[in-house]
């Protein structure tokens, strides 16, 4: 079996680590949301049917619409 302790100011940075990571994730998560919902908002304008699902390639700003498979 292999077990070592850390010392705590590797502890503590590690931690700080961690808590930097989380605090990313939360402002990528924001960000997603907020590109969803200004999906939701610009996409009537292109004649979208908001109850199916749709990939926009944003190199070609293509709209195409995804099959759903049963």
């Amino acid at each position: 079996m292999f077990d070592k302790k850390l010392n705590s100011v590797d502890i503590i940075e590690v931690r700080k680590r961690e808590e930097q990571i989380n605090a990313y994730k939360l402002v990528v998560n924001a960000l997603i949301i907020q590109k969803g919902i200004y999906l939701n908002q610009i996409l009537p304008k292109y004649g979208c049917d908001m109850n199916k699902p749709y990939e926009i390639d944003l190199k070609k700003g293509i709209i195409k619409n995804v099959e759903t498979k049963k």
